[in-house]
């Protein structure tokens, strides 16, 4: 992370897309809370040293990682409960999810690049500085970082290459944990001593209380009352499925609510074939991980301890107004994405006119005269400052 932040030269712009695609690629191979303990760190420790605020990449990486949490099978808790559960495997997510969730990235960072261009700026002395800085100060063992990153891709190559139905994926993971602790000496009572017990017995609880709702037969009437919303047309099932599991997720944790909506959707899927059947699976993921981000809540309020122990407070309302207009953006381009797999000429037609409005918008701001030119950019502002402020 450290060298490609180099590699920005001090651009603000260009440190915005690096900070953006380490955050997710973080995110798409360890869990979101690992994720935001150490590039939020980094970040803040970066600005600093470049003299800027922080907040902007904050809450851009806020929003990121848990897009950067549907990349993978193993990118977060909610993946691996609906994959281990629907016999997915590690390619077919990663086709199916993960690359709609880079599509989605790539729509998300231009918006954060366009809403905040103007808080984007560096000053000279902070690239001198940059360019002075040693990321291997950080660094307090390489031979340890060296190993870790081996058995970190080995695991992955095992997860592509070993299906689920044969070997479970925790099981490769234990595996690898226990050969490197092996391989590096490490000492076995302080792994232990950082283990997070809390959140072992968290999950435990939630998954004996899901158990409670599956045995009263809670989550099979919610199933058949959002499969009667839905019909038998699974492009309704899909939406019902992607929007109704994120809202649940931005009031309670995603875990909670994946554990609950699995067989919720395992009721949509009855009558599915096997491809539709993981289509809703799939649309689940999407809904459970990217939820989190509508309210300042879940994961969201480690990001904000972590940048008010760091002395970078993020105040509660800038996070929820960034969070919902994204997380709901993210949404709108799923939905329009699934429109034009079912119903290619709406989706087309819905495509064309959200294209025909920014080409118009931009020909008279490019084109126009000065009065509508200056409209235009008064207009964008105000959003811009209704959004950031």
């Amino acid at each position: 992370a450290g060298k490609l932040i180099k590699l920005s030269k001090g651009k603000p712009v260009n440190l915005m897309i690096i900070f953006c695609i380490v955050t997710v690629f973080i995110s798409a191979i360890l869990n979101n809370i690992l994720t935001v303990i150490i590039i939020i760190p980094l970040t803040i420790t970066v600005s600093r040293i470049l003299n800027i605020n922080p907040s902007p990449y904050i809450l851009t990486q806020a929003v990121l990682v848990n897009i950067g949490g549907t990349v993978f099978s193993i990118s977060s808790i909610p993946n691996i409960l609906i994959t281990t559960f629907a016999e997915i495997s590690f390619l077919e997510f990663f086709i199916n999810v993960g690359l709609i969730s880079f599509i989605v990235f790539i729509f998300i960072l231009i918006f954060f690049i366009l809403i905040y261009k103007k808080d984007l700026t560096i000053p000279e002395e902070g690239k001198k500085a940059l360019e002075e800085f040693d990321i291997w100060n950080v660094v307090q063992n390489k031979r340890l970082l060296y190993q870790s990153l081996i058995s970190l891709i080995i695991f992955l190559i095992l997860l592509i290459l070993i299906p689920s139905s044969l070997i479970s994926p925790d099981i490769i993971a234990l595996t690898m944990a226990i050969i490197l602790v092996i391989i590096t000496r490490l000492d076995p009572k302080e792994i232990i001593s950082k283990i997070d017990f809390e959140l072992v017995f968290y999950l435990l609880g939630i998954f004996v209380i899901v158990g409670g709702l599956e045995i009263t037969g809670f989550t099979e009437v919610l199933g058949i009352f959002i499969l009667n919303l839905g019909g038998n047309n699974l492009f309704f099932q899909l939406l019902l499925i992607l929007w109704f599991s994120a809202y649940l997720s931005s009031t309670i944790d995603n875990i909670p609510i994946t554990k609950v909506l699995i067989p919720v959707a395992d009721t949509m899927t009855e009558t599915a074939s096997l491809i539709n059947r993981k289509q809703i699976f799939y649309s689940l993921a999407l809904g459970a991980n990217w939820g989190d981000n509508l309210t300042p809540f879940g994961d969201n309020i480690l990001v904000m301890n972590t940048a008010e122990q760091n002395k970078r407070p993020i105040s509660i309302k800038s996070f929820f107004k960034l969070g919902f207009i994204t997380t709901n953006y993210q949404l709108i381009i799923v939905s329009i994405y699934y429109c034009l797999i079912f119903y290619l000429h709406i989706g087309i037609i819905i495509l064309g006119i959200v294209c025909l409005i920014l080409m118009t918008i931009y020909s008279l701001y490019k084109f126009g005269n000065k009065k509508v030119k200056s409209r235009i950019y008064t207009i964008g502002n105000k959003i811009r400052e209704i959004i950031v402020k």
